[in-house]
This record gives C-alpha cells, structure tokens and sequence, in this order.
C-alpha cells in the first residue's frame, strides 16, 4: 500500500512541474506610444539586398533607409551567422503609409531609435 502512495506522489509531482519558459522570447506584441506619435513595435528584423522587413506576428512592415538602419545594420553584423538570419529587435520609430503610385510595402517603419536587440542564441 506504502509503495502506491509513493509511486502516485511521484507521477503527481512529475506531471505538476512545469517546464521553464525561454526568458529570451520576443515579444511580438505592437504597443503604441502617444509621443510624437511614435511607436515601440518588436519582432524579426532582416535586411538584405538593399531593403529591409521588420515581421511581427500580425504585420509586416517595410523598413525606411536611414542612419538608424545603417547603424543597426552594423550593429547585428556580429551577431547573423548569414545575411538570411531574421534577428529579434525593438524598435522605435514613425509608420508611414505608402504614396499612391509609390511601389513597395503599404506600411513602412522610419526607424528613429533602437530599444534592444535580444541576441538569440542557438
């Protein structure tokens, strides 16, 4: 009888453990800040040929050229093992809709500030 209360106090304790969660999860959430009307957007950032995507779990927005993207550019260089490897950021900056005739995304992100680049290691 000693021996089933012991095994099920096992098979409890076992099943009630809960695995831990990767601390360094994105957050692909969109939070919308009332300054200057900027926005704070996180998600999977890659630039390539020329043209960058910033892709968060709802949207996809096409990244504005500027000095912010250079520097995030060089910023990531040590971190992409390939010019393919998407990389986790936050960034802060202004959504710009597309001009009538303009080709590319409908919604682009001027980057204006980098928050955090999270470092995913695999």
């Amino acid at each position: 009888m000693k021996l089933y209360r012991i095994l099920i106090c096992i098979a409890l304790i076992s099943v009630s453990c809960d695995k831990k969660k990767d601390s360094r999860a994105v957050s692909t959430n969109i939070m919308e800040t009332k300054n200057n009307d900027q926005i704070i957007i996180s998600g999977e950032y890659i630039f390539y040929n020329n043209a960058g995507v910033l892709q968060t779990n709802k949207n996809v927005y096409g990244i504005i050229v500027n000095d912010k993207v250079n520097e995030l550019n060089q910023q990531l260089s040590t971190i992409k093992k390939d010019e393919y490897d998407f990389v986790p950021v936050v960034l802060k900056g202004h959504l710009r809709s597309k001009k009538e005739g303009e080709e590319g995304w409908s919604v682009k992100l001027e980057i204006t500030e980098i928050v955090e680049i999270i470092n995913k290691e695999i």
